[in-house]
């Protein structure tokens, strides 16, 4: 009598071993529409999935047959990547820059600043320029931070940083 390992070397089948139910399936291989246990990140579970596409031999696309979720083919939960591990490469990739970093200005240091130099009415027929200080109707006084292209820019006032219309004729 021949062992069955040798028996089953034969075979062009694979033969799963389902664990939840104890069963042994006669499984082909594995092919568009064929069912296979894969990880849906909408279930958070290993769950049965038929595929949706193929990579060479290996399934791409997959949809859940609980909640019909497609998503990429994942044979099991993804590991979660550790602070320590994350943290410890990034800071031997690059140096921090805080040194370089401006600190923000509370709005009254800013107005100090401002005292001294000269202020514009605010229109939208005028031009204005980055660090030149408006006189808002409504807003009050406010600083300009940048110029968008072709007739905005960006205000910081007392309360709030506002996009105002400039440049028009």
């Amino acid at each position: 009598m021949v062992p069955l390992y040798q028996r089953l070397k034969t075979l062009k089948f694979r033969l799963v071993i389902c664990f939840r139910y104890g069963n042994i399936l006669r499984m082909s291989k594995t092919a568009v529409g064929s069912d296979v246990e894969a990880y849906c990140t909408k279930c958070k579970m290993v769950l049965a999935h038929s595929v949706v596409a193929m990579t060479g031999t290996k399934p791409r696309r997959v949809r859940c047959n609980t909640c019909n979720g497609e998503h990429n083919y994942r044979a099991e939960k993804p590991v979660a990547k550790t602070a320590g591990k994350t943290a410890a490469k990034k800071t031997a990739k690059t140096p921090r820059k805080a040194a370089t970093k401006r600190t923000r200005q509370t709005w009254e240091e800013v107005m100090q600043e401002a005292s001294a130099k000269p202020h514009k009415k605010y229109s939208m027929s005028g031009s204005y320029g980055e660090g030149d200080w408006i006189e808002h109707a409504t807003f009050g006084l406010g600083c300009v931070q940048s110029f968008i292209a072709p007739n905005k820019i960006t205000v910081r006032f007392a309360d709030s940083t506002r996009m105002l219309v400039c440049n028009r004729s």
